[in-house]
């Protein structure tokens, strides 16, 4: 299995790349999966004396010894079915993948033609293509396409701000968005390990492009501003995209991101109410 992020080996034991230091997503979800099962595990075997000494009047040490054994026998082999090699759908859709290439791959170069990375990141995580080394050639690409569905994702929500300033948690996430995305680009794994690094940069050129003009409508940011983009430090770059959404939440709210978990809502609402 290979890091998403730099194309080193991994396994489902590693919690982060041994090479990168990365989160293993995969691993991370097996764990999970794994505490879950853990824990129905002891659930069934309480389950199970439960109800063998209730129907038996008590039972005798033999019977219960009996009944948990084939009880953990049945939840064990059901684990083990369900659990092989990560789950039974990942493997349904990497044969899919396999046997489905080259209608795929057309697919993926029409998403590239239209500039459509969002349907493309959606296309990738479905049929789970950035983990499927048949699909080296794109890798790099599916990673700048997933960036760029959760930058799209994030500004599109700054679009929607109301009253309601619940879930205004979009600076910390955009911003983090923002700075994968450019962690990627200006990294060299790419240009090391990408089959073909001309294209990558190509359509890394392109992503940039789009994702300016988003930044500029969404966030009211200058050319100016999202031209630097590439020569400043995360630090800068999460400053940048942070102002610029606080002036753009305290146009609409009254009440900047900083205030935000300081002040109740119903007292953001009536602060709102009494200026109109």
């Amino acid at each position: 299995m290979k890091c998403k992020y730099c194309g080193g080996d991994v396994t489902l034991d590693d919690h982060f790349c041994p090479n990168c230091g990365r989160p293993v997503d995969q691993a991370q979800r097996h764990q999970k999966e794994m505490r879950e099962y853990e824990t129905e595990f002891e659930e069934t075997k309480q389950q199970a004396m439960n109800e063998l000494v209730a129907n038996s009047g008590g039972g005798t040490a033999v019977g219960i010894r009996l009944f948990i054994i084939a009880a953990l026998v049945v939840l064990i082999f059901w684990m083990f079915i369900n659990l092989d090699g990560y789950n039974m759908n990942q493997k349904r859709e990497k044969k899919a993948a396999n046997k489905n290439y080259e209608a795929y791959v057309e697919q993926i170069e029409q998403y590239l033609a239209d500039r459509d990375y969002t349907q493309l990141s959606v296309f990738v995580d479905k049929h789970e293509l950035d983990m499927n080394d048949k699909y080296d050639d794109f890798r790099w690409i599916f990673y700048g396409a997933r960036d760029y569905k959760n930058i799209f994702e994030a500004l599109l929500e700054t679009a929607y701000i109301g009253k309601d300033t619940r879930d205004l948690y979009y600076a910390e996430r955009l911003s983090d968005y923002v700075n994968q995305f450019y962690e990627d680009i200006l990294s060299d794994s790419y240009t090391r390990l990408s089959e073909d690094p001309g294209k990558t940069e190509a359509v890394y050129n392109e992503m940039e492009a789009d994702l300016a003009v988003l930044l500029q409508k969404y966030l009211s940011l200058t050319k100016e501003e999202t031209d630097s983009m590439r020569g400043l430090t995360k630090s800068r770059r999460t400053v940048l995209i942070e102002q610029a959404l606080d002036e753009k939440i305290v146009s609409v709210t009254g009440v900047g991101l900083s205030e935000m978990n300081k002040v109740e809502l119903p007292e953001i609402e009536a602060a709102q109410e009494a200026d109109q």
